[in-house]
């Protein structure tokens, strides 16, 4: 028997030996990335191509983050990420990725000027000319910049607000001021009332010299597939705790421990919110600080497949309900997957309860708008896809967003800041002025690459 035990006890030990060993045969400098979405293994290709050994551990059982194309109707459909914004950046190394893998895109726009047809609360269509769209553009963009200066808490609803009582946009129906607030609401993943104008007005003018949006044909998870090639993933492998207390980093799962040099945290901002990950020793006060005070936004969306087109030639399509809220911006996909096939997406805290809300439910809803447009009669929707990133255990979100009362320079600087040179922190809520964007995210991940190569050079053979 006490043979037996010795046995044992050395058995134990040879298991706990090998699951500490990962990497330690190898003199190549050791790097772990925590996250395979685009800004964890756009920094693990970096260093992997630069000659580091380097291994991503993902929590789900798919790369991609919150680019996910979802191809269980038969083609390619967006649950996540819808575009490449901003086609004329020159940071934006999605375009330079686009026309080395020569992939095919379409040119879309969310303006209430472009292809947007707007529904009144009885089914109206309502026209406006050019010239009209000009005057409330003009009027609000000017308002909202004096307001940025002497007013910097004010809301773009204020500022709509204070253009009506004074009557300067009194010739333009409700909807759409409604569809110029739910626009602004979908790209910030949060209510238009929890935006502060200046916030808005620097968006504005980082816009206007960004370019256009670019959706991808055959499925934006294009990207992420070509970045994890030849990667060392190792999916369904949630890490529990970092440990950076020694020399080397050890990160635990729930079957291993990992020790490398330096460790690249790429999660989403909704993970660290929860603590989902524990620090030894724990994080420095300011990156708490940072993660507690970035807002963490919310955008969902509801996918039908109907028997045929009843939505006409219409791009986009605004409804207006009594919450603006509630499954009124709707676009169509038939262009990119040659079905019909349209979409709603929404934010805010109507995202947040929707989900909570069952299949039926949503359907019947999003319906309820369609039916206002085009009628009782319109098909059910033949399949349909709903998304619930909030509920997602890894995930918990879809994008940092804009808030009041929220330093995004001092914030977002603060939680791209790296901890003693071995865990760096990336994502596109350490992104400063482009937080939101995929493309952003990815620049995320290269960026720690780089500091990391600056840290622990390749010693020369």
């Amino acid at each position: 028997m006490g043979c037996m035990k010795i046995f044992i006890k050395l058995l134990l030990l040879i298991v706990s030996l090998q699951s500490f060993s990962v990497f330690a045969d190898s003199e190549q400098t050791k790097i772990l990335v925590v996250g395979a979405g685009i800004s964890g293994l756009g920094a693990a290709k970096e260093l992997h191509d630069s000659g580091y050994e380097v291994t991503v551990l993902e929590a789900r059982n798919i790369i991609g983050g919150r680019i996910y194309t979802d191809r269980s109707l038969g083609f390619p459909l967006e649950r996540g990420a819808n575009w490449i914004h901003g086609n004329k950046l020159e940071s934006n190394r999605l375009m330079l990725m686009k026309e080395e893998l020569g992939l095919k895109t379409n040119i879309t726009s969310l303006s209430v000027a472009d292809n947007f047809k707007l529904f009144d609360k009885n089914g109206k269509i309502i026209n406006l000319s050019e010239d009209d769209l000009e005057k409330i553009e003009f009027r609000i963009g000017l308002t909202a910049y004096i307001a940025s200066y002497i007013y910097p808490t004010a809301t773009l609803e204020d500022v709509i607000g204070f253009l009506k009582k004074i009557r300067l946009i009194s010739f333009a129906p409700n909807v759409v001021f409604q569809a110029i607030l739910q626009n602004l609401e979908l790209s910030a993943a949060e209510d238009s009332k929890n935006i502060p104008i200046g916030t808005l007005v620097a968006e504005a003018e980082y816009m206007e010299n960004a370019g256009n949006d670019e959706e991808v044909f055959g499925g934006f998870d294009q990207f992420t597939n070509h970045l994890s090639k030849n990667l060392d993933i190792k999916l369904n492998t949630p890490v529990t705790k970092i440990d950076y207390s020694s020399k080397n980093v050890k990160v635990f799962s729930s079957d291993n421990i990992y020790i490398a040099d330096a460790v690249v945290v790429t999660v989403p901002l909704g993970v660290l919110q929860k603590n989902l990950i524990e620090f030894v020793p724990d994080l420095p006060e300011k990156k708490k600080e940072a993660i507690k005070n970035i807002n963490w936004g919310n955008v969902n969306k509801v996918i039908f497949k109907f028997p045929y087109n009843f939505w006409g030639d219409a791009k986009t399509f605004f409804i207006e309900r009594d919450d603006r809220h509630a499954f009124s911006t709707w676009l169509s996909n038939e262009v990119m997957v040659n079905e019909p096939v349209i979409y709603s997406f929404f934010s805010g805290d109507f995202s947040r309860n929707m989900e909570k809300k069952s299949d039926d439910y949503i359907i019947e809803e999003a319906m309820k708008s369609l039916k206002i447009a085009y009628g009782n009669d319109i098909p059910e929707p033949e399949s349909y896809l709903i998304t619930r990133w909030g509920l997602e255990p890894y995930i918990l979100g879809s994008y940092s967003a804009p808030g009041h009362n929220q330093d995004d320079l001092k914030l977002r600087t603060e939680l791209a800041n790296q901890i003693e040179n071995k865990i760096f922190f990336a994502g596109e809520a350490t992104s400063v002025n482009e937080y939101g964007f995929s493309h952003a995210a990815l620049y995320t991940g290269l960026r720690e690459a780089k500091k990391i190569k600056e840290i622990y050079p390749i010693k020369p053979q």
